[in-house]
């Protein structure tokens, strides 16, 4: 992380709406479009609650019983960092409400965004089996002039082809506009980043439909956001490309941590001297232990498939990917070199999550990490803020513990996997005294080096010497 946020203080802003206050306070649920938002996941729920808060009226349809409960008890079957405030003033507001039955949920929507999840398949590709159900259940029941969007993250020529479909479910020459428009949110900072997107794209072939779509996103936009008007295959390719950059961005900045460690170099400054050139930006610039969730794993594998497919050469694409994998190996190394044979050595973890503010362990470097120093007969102790429920399903042989200080007590070793503002706060002083030996691998660089090594602890951050 940069300087300010390893100082102990939460810099991240806090998710505000974008459209007017008295607007949202005082218009009526119909202010805006009536809209449905199909699935009640990580991007649907964002998305349902985010639309309603500037105006529009919406129903998300969730078809599993036990979600579906949750959300209509006003319980977030997961969590995300001001999403469950979001949620509840809207439902208060009767702009947002939860259906199980798609056929009553899209009458009268203006438009219906599909959210559903499109994972990794066994052979690395999309698995749209999700999605195709949905268009089978919608087809027959859709009206004339509603306007079926596709924000699931899907392979490039994914939109033609639910249009194909739907037309011939149809059985009808009326055509039915199918839109482009994949979302861009972070785990951890979705609300936010829906409130304040850095550019919407809309991919379409009918001008009616992206203007509607455009429409719908300006109602509750103070700022003028870019807006990116195309058509689907362009749409689609927009999400790809930045997601795979964005990997090769983090692998690249974890390869040049590696470098500055072995010959004493600070990574964090020659990042900072790096990402003051516009060209290269200092986003995603801070060295870790690799790249997780759900996102850039599926991204890059649907990406590297679609090259082979088409007998493309994507060399980069899959070498990031490799490099991601050995950027966990490394920390395990990292922690051999300070401790020496991991045999019975007792290790505690910070962190289970892929990144903060999101309970999401999928594909998370901290799963892998344990995995890793179990195999060199380390015994794990770990904790997360808000996984731990969740990593008593993935982790054998882990004693989960409530608090961070449970997992410091007799520890040989404790490492920070995950940047959790919680673990800044810790009476360090007191981890330290109950610690058998007072060594810390940072893998986000989230404490001070410099407040650590003065209350008598060895540090070790990630290129930071």
């Amino acid at each position: 992380m940069r300087t300010p946020e390893r100082l102990g203080f939460d810099t991240a802003p806090k998710a505000q709406p974008t459209g007017s206050a008295d607007l949202a306070e005082n218009a009526s649920p119909l202010a805006g479009s009536a809209l449905c938002v199909i699935g009640g996941g990580f991007v649907g729920l964002v998305s349902a609650a985010g639309f309603a808060d500037f105006g529009h009226s919406v129903i998300c349809v969730e078809n599993n019983p036990s979600r579906l409960e949750k959300l209509k008890s006003g319980k977030i079957p997961f969590y995300e960092r001001d999403l469950d405030e979001l949620i509840a003033r809207n439902v208060k507001r009767d702009r947002l409400s939860f259906c199980a039955e798609l056929k009553l949920s899209i009458k009268g929507a203006k438009a219906i965004f599909i959210t559903v999840g499109t994972p990794s398949g066994k052979d690395g590709r999309t698995d749209l089996s999700a999605l195709d159900k949905v268009i089978q259940s919608l087809a027959d029941n859709l009206e004339p002039n509603q306007v079926v969007v596709i924000k699931s993250t899907a392979p490039v020529g994914t939109a033609r082809k639910v249009k194909e479909k739907i037309a011939l479910l149809r059985n009808s020459s009326d055509a039915i506009s199918v839109i482009s428009n994949p979302e861009f949110l972070r785990e951890g900072t979705a609300v936010y980043d829906f409130f304040h997107p850095q550019r919407i794209v809309i991919g379409g072939d009918n001008q009616e439909a992206t203007e509607l779509i455009s429409n719908i996103h300006r109602l509750g936009m103070k700022q003028n956001t870019p807006i990116v008007v195309t058509n689907n295959e362009t749409a689609e390719m927009i999400k790809y490309a930045s997601n795979v950059f964005l990997a090769t961005k983090i692998g690249f900045v974890n390869e040049l941590a590696e470098l500055c460690d072995k010959i004493g170099v600070n990574a964090l400054e020659v990042a900072r001297g790096m990402g003051l050139d516009p060209r290269i930006g200092s986003d995603f610039l801070d060295p870790g232990p690799g790249w997780g969730g759900s996102c850039l794993p599926k991204d890059l594998s649907e990406y590297i498939g679609l090259a082979h497919a088409h007998d493309a050469s994507v060399t980069i694409a899959r070498a990031v990917r490799e490099a991601n994998l050995l950027q966990r190996n490394y920390v395990v190394s990292k922690a051999r070199d300070i401790l020496g044979d991991l045999e019975n050595k007792r290790i505690g973890a910070l962190g289970l999550t892929f990144k903060a503010e999101t309970s999401d362990l999928r594909n998370s470097p901290a799963i892998d990490i344990i995995r890793g120093l179990q195999r060199e007969g380390a015994t794990i102790l770990a904790h997360d803020p808000v996984a731990n429920g969740d990593a008593s399903q993935l982790l054998e042989n882990v004693e989960l513990c409530d608090s961070a200080e449970g997992v410091a007590k007799d520890a040989d070793l404790l490492i920070i996997l995950t940047e959790w503002k919680q673990f800044q706060l810790l009476d360090w002083k007191k981890i330290g005294d109950i610690m058998k030996s007072r060594y810390v691998l940072d893998t986000r660089n989230l404490i001070s080096p410099e407040f650590l090594r003065g209350n008598g602890f060895t540090y070790v951050g990630t290129g930071v010497s």
